[in-house]
């Protein structure tokens, strides 16, 4: 493969139980209940759609800056200092380099707490970009931002390969036309897991796979 787009949190980065339970947290904090389908609803969204959410959908009395830094407050100095790379990425990130492989990470999360930690992973070295959603205006549900990426490190559909580890990102990615590589995460729902499966081209549980 000659371009990759990685998406970050739950690929590249063992991040996913972190996030997991914020926004219940943050709900319960300001005496807010809680939905059921909250999980669902948020996975897919950037913090600020999740912030903007809570606004117009649960009534919380707070502007979306407000919210989203409560949120990150919550997870940043794990992003500092403890998040952990997936098992065996850095290994691949460094064959895929050696190779000629050109890289960029796609991400739905925020660029001020996401740096710090590629940083500390000493990671930013193999990507030509680092490129938040939130940025480029465009989302990963309906493919977009998967496009955009392509554009920005000069790839095409047949040679550039997405990494992704949530079912609607994939989903996104291959309605796009992408072929998809899915690194099934911990944290990922049962049910979520047989649809990743069945609508992704290969499916890894860790980067040795690829060694």
């Amino acid at each position: 493969m000659k371009y990759i787009i990685f998406d970050l949190d739950g690929t590249l980065i063992d991040s996913m139980p972190v996030w997991r339970g914020t926004g219940s947290t943050f709900l319960q904090n300001h005496n807010f209940p809680v939905p059921e389908n909250l999980i669902e609803v948020v996975k897919t969204q950037t913090i600020w759609q999740t912030a903007e959410w809570f606004r117009s959908e649960l009534g919380v009395p707070m502007e979306p800056k407000d919210i989203v830094n409560e949120i990150v407050a919550s997870v940043v100095e794990a992003y500092r200092h403890t998040i952990p790379l997936k098992k065996g990425a850095k290994e691949y990130l460094e064959k895929m380099a050696s190779n000629g492989t050109k890289m960029c990470i796609l991400t739905a999360s925020e660029a001020d707490y996401i740096y710090p930690a590629l940083e500390r992973l000493d990671i930013c070295k193999y990507f030509t970009h680092v490129l938040t959603c939130t940025e480029l205006g465009k989302y990963k549900d309906d493919g977009a931002a998967y496009l955009e990426a392509m554009h920005r490190i000069g790839g095409t559909l047949e040679d550039t390969v997405v990494f992704e580890d949530a079912y609607y990102a994939v989903k996104g990615a291959k309605a796009a036309g992408f072929s998809v590589y899915a690194v099934l995460d911990e944290v990922v729902r049962e049910d979520d897991i047989d649809k990743i499966k069945a609508a992704a081209d290969v499916c890894i549980h860790s980067y040795h796979e690829l060694l």
